[in-house]
């Protein structure tokens, strides 16, 4: 093994005196034009000497190939004083000097680069906050960035640094021409893997023929990489071997990894726990096992290095270290500790520039503070707390206002903890009012970590209790110091065998578990967070499905007939008609429907056809030259079949639905929605959960399903780990369900597959459950699961501006409220789809208000007059005595106000509204005090996912079947398309979670 202090000798001939090298780490001090200042020059200088070797951060080759601001330049000849400055800096106390030479290509911005669109292999985005298109580079292009690296070569030896290192990682442009993701082009510079090493090894020649032409033999060349991508398709590590060993058979003199810490695994497979480096050594080509690998990240100190050499790196290059430590290869030899933080006070004794201290701050300490506060906390820790023995009750804050926490005490312990949450948003944190109290009494400290997913529950709890323990003359403060036990981490594998296993814990996974145990079956149903519910607790309840014998006895609302007379005829429909074969028939069927309504016949409130007809169109199915069909048709008539079933399913197990109205979600036209007495959809994921451990189902929380276990392309089972590090294996003599819903929370993978969000993603909140991430859609695909739709996200458009949040302000049917803009004006149909509903909020500004008077309250879903109160107080509500005070406090013109809602008023009492031509009509606005909710849009429903058939079996990228794998819920695609309908996403998870459970018990 080598030693730190050994000598190595490179290909080249050149010796470097021991095996440290301080990383190239970007100090965005250089000038404008990306000269060399004085305060780099003095940094390295103060970290050279001691190391074999510093490598300068990467120097751009061309002027518009800036990654960030503060960039070192090589691009031109004037920049070769500046650059001979800082290299005989750095020789003149011993160390080789060696530059990095890079080109952003499309992670160039252009702000950085005088207002240059980036460019790159291809004309694709990279997957980052706010990532512009790239320009195609062109063949005679390519031909110059080549020469620019041969310029910026040249340069270097004439500036008398001993080395380049070619910066081939961070998806910079040469990384680019091998990834995958980045380069779709047909030439010889991309297509297959061979084609796609053209670049780097033109750009590696080159270095080296510049190097001859000055007689330099003896002039290292190193190649940074970044083993893999995260991208889909990306770089992955057999790609990279690959690469390497092209690029050993030429000839350099090192490999220089890219990764945040030496002893990292695989981020495209983190279940596989081997390190980098092992695989590297097992799998590296003769050619490759001649050059010498330098590890880097997470090298603090000496013992760090000489593990990194002990595992198989030949060289370590330290980054972070060399930041508050200028003298680390000294101190790490001569076996002195090293800092890992700098004070404070020391940004001039390290000769850090003012740009590099900025970025730093979390290695920045207050020294004199921290003292003070560790100081504190040994003293409080050594406090021997006592209570005044009895039963105490205070409060937290929780999501609806005051938490009552009831809590216990003898004179040395807290005995007992009741949490009152009445009040709270049943369902939510449920996780929260049970593990947070016993954790407390387990270790006797208010030193507990809130729950992920019940964050504001978790806090109201430990608040709670601990101002109960004040109360009871105890000292909160130092129980919040009080450590706790270390938790172990496990690492036992439990193996056993079900029938089925169901991944999820929402609506869709709940409902298929349940089926498929009303079947008779053993089912695990496994959720990877503390609580069941997903998106399902956070939804209003209604549930869309046709009941023409009871929805015919409410009559209809002014505009209703209007808006279903008039779908008859829009010119989507037609084309749809005339597309597809089945939906002609639908069709035929609707005109002979419309035209009894024509003929005065009995208004007819809805029928199974009509729920299909709105619910295909609905899904902005066609491309925008009307040409193509997004979809199946078979999986929307399957759901708008058997959506009926699914109520009376539902109310066999004992949801209680509502009978004295039928009510209109947002977006979905008309009235057709069930909706359960019991607020938001807690009641459905309450009532199924009791049924299935009434029937001895196993719910396992806090479990996340990794990968399928598939034999003989037949899903046997599914891997899974537990939060303490178990492993979890488990046999299915039946299949799998996978119902882990989409990815609404995940922003990243959002932009991956939708261009347009790529710009607005990251400045929208989520209505979504923190559980969203698309994980069992991943799950799927490694399965070998055609994605379809992945690129349909759609918004709530009445998110909460502050959270994202739905279910805050009052909530109501459309029909009762007036949307207006920031200038007063109403500007849309407030019964419209989500999709138009959500542009029409941005091209007013994105931030829009819902008006409304004091008879709202009686229409107000999902909150009570208590919550309203509250919301008053925080702003989520905002309310006046009159109009004209309404309109000053959202700052907005009152005269254009009162004309709005004078107008609209108009409106409601003829029953047609000639401005937007809203579908339906109920309250006017006009009985004071009045309400505004600012509403904003939020990222609510992904349509996208895993193709499925009407037997909710999963289909792969062959059109096959894949034996055993059945999905239900929002982790598939093709139902809702481009616009999902409001009060669709529940009829849908309970309608196919059914036929995922019915399909997997009867092994269709």
């Amino acid at each position: 093994m080598a030693q730190l202090i050994d000598e190595i000798v490179f290909q080249s001939g050149v010796k470097l005196k021991n095996r440290i090298v301080m990383a190239p780490m970007t100090i965005q001090s250089a000038f404008f034009d990306g000269g060399v200042t004085q305060e780099m020059i003095t940094y390295y200088a103060a970290r050279s000497g001691d190391a074999g070797a510093i490598i300068v951060e990467s120097a751009f080759v061309e002027n518009y190939g800036r990654a960030f601001q503060g960039a070192l330049g090589i691009d031109t000849d004037s920049k070769i004083a500046g650059l001979k400055k800082l290299a005989e800096a750095i020789k003149a106390k011993g160390s080789k000097a060696i530059l990095q030479i890079y080109h952003a290509g499309r992670m160039a911005n252009p702000e950085y680069n005088g207002g240059h669109k980036p460019i790159s292999a291809s004309p694709v985005a990279a997957l980052r906050d706010n990532a512009e298109i790239p320009l195609e580079m062109t063949a005679a292009h390519i031909d110059d960035m080549i020469e620019s690296f041969g310029n910026a070569v040249n340069r270097a030896i004439l500036a008398g640094f001993d080395g380049v290192e070619i910066h081939g990682a961070n998806t910079y442009l040469i990384q680019q021409f091998f990834s995958p993701h980045s380069n779709r082009r047909n030439d010889k510079w991309g297509g297959d893997l061979d084609k796609r090493t053209a670049f780097p090894l033109a750009i590696l020649n080159k270095t080296k023929q510049v190097a001859a032409s000055h007689d330099r033999a003896d002039f290292i060349i190193g190649y940074r990489f970044s083993p893999e991508e995260i991208e889909q398709p990306g770089i992955r590590f057999d790609d990279t071997l690959y690469l390497l060993d092209k690029l050993a058979t030429h000839g350099l003199d090192y490999f220089h990894f890219s990764m945040g810490s030496w002893a990292r695994n695989s981020i495209v497979t983190p279940e596989d726990t081997e390190l980098l480096i092992a695989k590297y050594r097992q799998l590296q080509s003769d050619n490759v096992a001649k050059v010498p690998v330098i590890g880097v990240g997470g090298i603090a100190q000496r013992e760090d290095a000489e593990h990194a050499l002990a595992q198989g790196y030949d060289m370590v290059s330290i980054g972070k270290g060399y930041l508050v430590e200028p003298t680390w290869a000294h101190k790490a030899l001569n076996n002195e500790t090293c800092a890992e933080f700098a004070d404070i006070a020391q940004q001039h004794a390290l000769q850090i520039p003012t740009p590099l201290w900025e970025i730093m701050d979390y290695m920045i300490v207050d020294s004199e503070a921290e003292a003070i506060k560790h100081q504190r906390i040994k003293e409080l820790q050594s406090i021997d707390i006592k209570f005044d023995s009895g039963e105490y009750t205070a409060y937290g804050r929780g999501h609806n206002g005051h938490l009552p926490v009831t809590v216990t005490f003898s004179e040395d312990r807290i005995l007992n903890i009741v949490v009152d949450s009445s009040k709270e948003s049943d369902g939510i944190a449920n996780p929260a009012f049970e593990r947070i109290p016993q954790q407390i009494l387990d270790g006797q400290t208010l030193n507990i970590d809130v729950i992920s997913g019940a964050t504001v529950s978790s806090q109201a709890v430990i608040d709670g209790v601990s101002n109960a323990v004040d109360l009871a003359g105890g000292n909160s403060e130092a129980l919040r110091c009080k450590a706790r036990e270390v938790v172990e981490w496990a690492s036992k594998t439990i193996e056993e065998t079900v029938d089925i296993v169901v991944v999820g814990g929402g609506g869709a996974g709940l409902s298929a578990t349940l089926t498929a145990l009303d079947k008779g079956k053993s089912v695990i149903l496994l959720e990877k967070f503390p609580a069941i519910g997903g998106n399902t607790v956070r939804t209003g309840g209604w549930v869309n499905a046709a009941e023409p014998d009871w929805q015919n006895d409410f009559a209809a609302l002014p505009g209703e007939k209007e808006t279903l007379m008039a779908l008859a005829n829009t010119p989507e429909t037609e084309f749809v008609g005339e597309y597809l074969a089945d939906f002609k028939v639908l069709k035929t069927q609707l005109d002979g429907y419309f035209s009894a309504l024509e003929g005065g016949e009995q208004y007819l409130f809805d029928s199974i056809e009509l729920h299909r007809i709105q619910t295909y169109l609905g899904g902005k199915r066609t491309d925008l030259n009307g040409e193509s069909i997004y979809g199946q048709y078979d999986l929307v008539e399957t759901l708008t079949s058997r959506s009926m079933e699914s109520i009376d399913w539902l109310s066999t197990k004992g949801i209680d639905f509502d009978r004295s109205v039928v009510e209109i979600p947002v977006g979905a036209l008309w009235r057709r929605a069930h909706k359960p007495k019991r607020p938001k959809g807690v009641e459905f994921v309450d009532k199924l959960q009791k049924r299935i451990q009434e029937q001895n189902g196993q719910i396992i929380t806090d479990t996340r399903a990794t990968d399928l276990i598939i034999e003989d392309g037949k899903v046997i089972g599914i891997k899974a780990t537990e939060a303490n590090g178990n492993k979890r294996v488990i046999h299915v003599n039946h299949g799998v369900v996978l119902a882990s819903g989409g990815f609404g929370a995940n922003t990243q993978m959002i932009k991956k597959y939708n261009t347009y969000w790529k710009e607005i993603a990251d400045d929208i909140k989520t209505t979504n459950s923190p559980a969203l991430i698309g994980d069992g859609i991943e799950i799927g695909e490694k399965a070998g699961a055609e994605l379809v739709g992945m690129g349909f996200v759609q918004l709530m458009p009445i998110g909460n501006p502050k959270s994202g949040a739905l279910l805050t302000g009052l909530i109501v049917p459309p029909e009762n409220f007036v949307f207006v803009n920031q200038q007063g004006k109403r500007f849309t149909d407030e019964c419209g789809s989500r999709d138009v509903l959500s542009d029409a909020f941005f091209d007013n500004g994105g931030l829009i208000y819902m008006i409304a008077d004091e008879k709202i309250r009686q229409t107000a879903a999902n909150t009570s007059d208590e919550t309203i109160e509250r919301e008053i107080k925080e702003g989520i509500i905002i309310q006046a005595e009159t109009l004209e005070e309404l309109a000053t406090k959202i700052g907005v013109p009152q005269d254009v106000l009162t004309h709005t809602i004078e107008q609209y008023n108009g409106y409601v009492a003829q029953g047609h509204d000639p401005e937007f031509n809203k579908s339906a009509f109920g309250l006017k606005v006009e009985q004071g005090p009045f309400y505004a909710t600012p509403r904003q849009p939020s990222v609510h429903h992904t349509m996208g996912g895993l193709k499925i058939d009407t037997k909710a079996r999963v289909i792969n990228k062959e059109g096959e079947i894949i034996p055993g794998l059945y999905a239900a819920g929002e982790i598939t695609g093709g139902i809702h398309a481009g616009n999902r309908l409001g009060g669709n996403a529940l009829i849908d998870i309970f309608t196919y979670g059914r036929i995922a459970g019915e399909s997997a018990a009867d092994l269709i």
